[in-house]
């Protein structure tokens, strides 16, 4: 880079939203530990689990995959291009038109599951399964609309209360699983409950901020005939919609069908199959993933999906004017970073799984053998982190560029994938052969996206990826090793502390001298993290 070009932010927000995401990601936490806390890994909590997966998969899906990645560019392009009223008329449509088809999912899937819970004669973990589902099917679409509302304030430059709403809903859970736990504590089943109720109270409020703050933008739903053009626009965004909701969706619905393979393939219900029983997977498997799922995107959450959503808007923007080379820059800035951060946050979790599972699960119910189990599921997705981050801005350019077949394609046959390596990791690996499996698969569409990218988008050389990746790797071995020789020697401490300050200082030492041997290392050897916040480096 020129040295007397004057460094341009071209991530403005990324810190603002890394925070507000970061405090998410620690109240969820939270949270996270609490449940485990009150119902352990038994089948109560995996009901849970299983039955929030739904409406969670649409929110990832609708309201903040699929929807906000065909909308945003169209709504950034008519901003652009018409101005803040024609923008409006695009949002009100797809709002309303979203609304009813949210609606008309909902009912069919509540009337279904009516039927099932007071017609169909169910075992008692199976009739709480329907009846969680019940409860918490209406928070999909309070989601959803939520993550439409924030697809547009994102398009506006506005990140904060979209970041803050997750803060929102981790606190209502926090008060209502204290609130349970109060009331019920003899009862698992009336608690579980109670806080699936108070989650969709929790939706609402989500929805309430965005709303509000979009108003504030002038942007709403509003009732009467929209303009013809902008029911053009918002056929587009429907019609794009399709292709973006199968590429968006494949960690998701990866995710989802191990979720349904650690439920399924338990001892009660595999009773008398032969052919199954070697896939044999111990009751709390499916709590486990779910909590392996929660610590993987800690760092995901923090960094990537802060990127993405910084980045996002940018992409679309040079997309919209035809700006190519500025497109390459900042995705090439964004492959940085992704290195720079991605790589040393997957081995760390690797080498720290056990510690940060005992620190923030191992109480009341949730005992050593739970804890080993979520250990294991934290290692084995930690791996991915890199692998993820970077598929996640890749596939972000591809939908700003208009290509939503390119990520479907690539995602379909990481799917299959996927279900190839579960059952061929599963008889060997046990339980942690599910997220091995969906990172393998990642890594493989990873791969497919980053050829596409590099002939149709990168106008500057691979030579600006090799410095980085030669310095991170060496950065990150001698992290590894300080991280592992800080955790061997405070694992000696176990006697002098009490349980809780043993557990607390076993994952905060090592990790703070993984980071400060790491960044001292990065900035040894020439790359200054700091720097490359603002700018890419060692462009052609």
């Amino acid at each position: 880079m020129d040295g007397q070009q004057k460094p341009v932010n071209r991530l403005k927000g990324l810190k603002s939203v890394s925070l507000l995401t970061l405090l998410s990601r620690f109240t969820g936490l939270a949270r996270d530990a609490l449940m485990a806390s009150l119902f352990g890994t038994g089948w109560v909590l995996d009901a849970f689990t299983v039955a929030f997966r739904v409406p969670n998969l649409f929110r990832r899906l609708f309201g903040e995959g699929a929807m906000a990645a065909a909308f945003l560019p169209e709504f950034v392009r008519v901003d652009e291009e018409r101005g803040r009223e024609a923008a409006t008329e695009l949002f009100n449509g797809v709002a309303w038109r979203l609304l009813k088809i949210l609606v008309i999912f909902l009912l069919a899937a509540e009337f279904a599951l009516l039927g099932t819970w007071l017609l169909v004669p169910l075992s008692e973990r199976s009739a709480l399964l329907c009846e969680l589902s019940l409860i918490l099917m209406p928070y999909m679409v309070l989601i959803c609309m939520a993550g439409l509302y924030s697809a547009a304030l994102n398009g506006v430059q506005h990140f904060v209360i979209p970041a803050v709403s997750s803060v929102v809903l981790n606190l209502a859970w926090l008060a209502a699983g204290l609130a349970a736990a109060l009331l019920f504590l003899s009862d698992a089943s009336q608690m579980i409950r109670l806080i699936a109720i108070c989650l969709v109270f929790g939706g609402m409020l989500q929805l309430a901020m965005t709303a509000w703050k979009a108003s504030r933008y002038s942007i709403r739903m509003r009732t009467g005939r929209t303009a013809a053009t902008s029911r053009d626009h918002t056929a587009r965004v429907f019609q794009a919609m399709g292709p973006v909701l199968i590429g968006l969706s494949i960690t998701q619905i990866n995710g989802l069908i191990d979720g349904l393979l650690a439920w399924t393939l338990v001892s009660p219900n595999l009773d008398g199959n032969t052919f199954l029983s070697r896939f044999l997977l111990p009751e709390g498997t499916a709590a486990a993933l779910y909590l392996g799922q929660r610590l993987y995107q800690f760092p995901l959450g923090v960094f990537a999906i802060a990127l993405g959503t910084v980045l996002f808007p940018r992409f679309a923007r040079h997309a919209a004017s035809g700006d190519l080379e500025e497109l390459s820059r900042d995705l090439l800035h964004g492959l940085q970073l992704v290195l720079v951060v991605g790589i040393p946050a997957s081995v760390g979790l690797w080498f720290m799984a056990e510690s940060i599972t005992n620190l923030l699960f191992r109480y009341g119910q949730f005992g050593a053998s739970a804890s080993h189990m979520t250990a294991q599921m934290i290692a084995a997705y930690g791996l991915g982190v890199w692998a993820v981050s970077g598929l996640l801005i890749a596939n972000r350019v591809f939908y700003a560029a208009g290509d939503q077949i390119t990520p479907m394609r690539q995602g379909l046959i990481c799917v299959g994938l996927n279900l190839i390596f579960d059952f061929l990791l599963l008889p060997v690996l046990g339980g942690p052969g599910l997220p091995i499996a969906s990172i393998l698969a990642t890594v493989f569409q990873l791969g497919l996206a980053l050829e596409v990218l590099r002939r149709r988008f990168l106008r500057i050389g691979r030579s600006a990826f090799v410095p980085i990746l030669w310095r991170t790797v060496v950065a990150t071995l001698l992290m590894s090793l300080a991280g592992l020789g800080v955790l061997t020697l405070v694992s000696q401490w176990e006697n002098l502390l009490g349980v809780f300050a043993y557990r607390l200082v076993k994952v905060i030492v090592p990790i703070a001298a993984a980071v400060i041997v790491y960044v001292a290392v990065l900035s040894a050897v020439g790359l200054s993290p700091r720097r490359l916040l603002q700018e890419p480096e060692w462009l052609e």
